[in-house]
Order: C-alpha cells, then sequence, then structure tokens
C-alpha cells in the first residue's frame, strides 16, 4: 500500500510541475518562509508552487539554479526546460537522478 501511496504522490508532484511549468502563477499571489538559500533547492509539493512562479528566487548570488525536484517523474523534464529557456536562462540541464528530478541552468 505504501508503494501505491508513494506513486501517487510522484504523480502528483509531477502534474503540479507541468502545470506550473506551462502556466506559472503570478509571483504576487505566492508566498513561503524560505529564509536561507540552500546549495540545492529542494522543491516538494509545498513549494513548487513558490519557485516556478518567479525562478528568479531560485537562483543563488553566483547566478546558479539548482533546483531537486523529489520523486518527480522524467515526463516533465521538457516541459521545465523549456521554462527556463523561455525565461533567459542558459546551460539547461535536467537530470534524473536517484532522488527524482534535477534542475540546473545560469543567468
Amino acid at each position: 500500500m505504501t508503494a501505491r501511496a508513494g506513486l501517487t504522490g510522484r504523480i502528483y508532484l509531477t502534474v503540479l510541475v507541468i502545470g506550473y511549468a506551462l502556466f506559472p502563477p503570478r509571483p504576487e499571489n505566492v508566498r513561503c518562509n524560505h529564509k536561507t538559500a540552500p546549495e540545492v533547492i529542494v522543491a516538494s509539493s509545498d513549494n513548487v508552487r513558490f519557485y516556478l512562479a518567479d525562478l528568479n528566487r531560485a537562483i543563488n548570488p553566483q547566478g546558479e539554479l539548482k533546483l531537486l525536484f523529489p520523486g518527480c517523474l522524467a515526463l516533465a523534464a521538457p516541459l521545465l526546460l523549456f521554462r527556463l529557456k523561455r525565461e533567459g536562462l542558459s546551460n539547461c540541464r535536467a537530470l534524473m537522478t536517484a532522488d527524482g528530478l534535477f534542475l540546473s541552468a545560469t543567468r
């Protein structure tokens, strides 16, 4: 039963990522409580809307974007890459890892 719940969670996160990649929410309508900027930002189903509303929130001071979508299926990768290129980011990569879908780019 836990495997099914895990698959359902992965599908749910993938649908969220695809939806927000294609139709990003307005940045002023999305809030989150993050105080620090870690090396790799983990975008779970709770905060994926926050980061995909404005990708600049996920860019560190060196101009690098590093987002991990834990459990997200590879189906979302082309749509995320499309969104990154549309936002003007370079060196865009989407890698499927054991932890999930890892997205990186530079400004």
